[in-house]
């Protein structure tokens, strides 16, 4: 896949942000107990698939799941150690440099 609109890039960036912001708004539902935050993680999920469908009109379904999923996987793990305090132990942030690496190697794939 050569010459890949930068504007399906962004449709994936697009995608991966709503995920993270679904995710976010799911751990703030209490287990969907706020009914308002569940619709609106619903809305913002279907957002999201919605950003990848028309990315893989023109990006490879599988580059185009892996950077979803991937800056999903990093952008979660920041914000639940920013926001929620989580743990970043390090075979967390090995896997994130893996799943960085991966990302790279995906995008020098189109």
């Amino acid at each position: 896949m050569n010459n890949v609109p930068v504007f399906a890039l962004m449709l994936v960036v697009a995608a991966s942000a709503c995920d993270v912001v679904g995710n976010v708004m799911t751990k703030l539902s209490d287990g969907f107990r706020h009914k308002l935050l569940a619709v609106a993680v619903m809305v913002v999920q279907i957002a999201a698939f919605g950003f990848l469908a028309l990315a893989i009109r023109h990006i490879d379904l599988s580059v185009a799941y892996a950077v979803w999923g991937g800056l999903g996987i990093i952008a979660t793990a920041i914000i639940g150690r920013l926001f929620f305090h989580e743990t970043l132990h390090p075979v967390k942030v090995l896997g994130i440099a893996f799943t960085l690496g991966g990302l790279v190697a995906m995008k020098l794939a189109i």
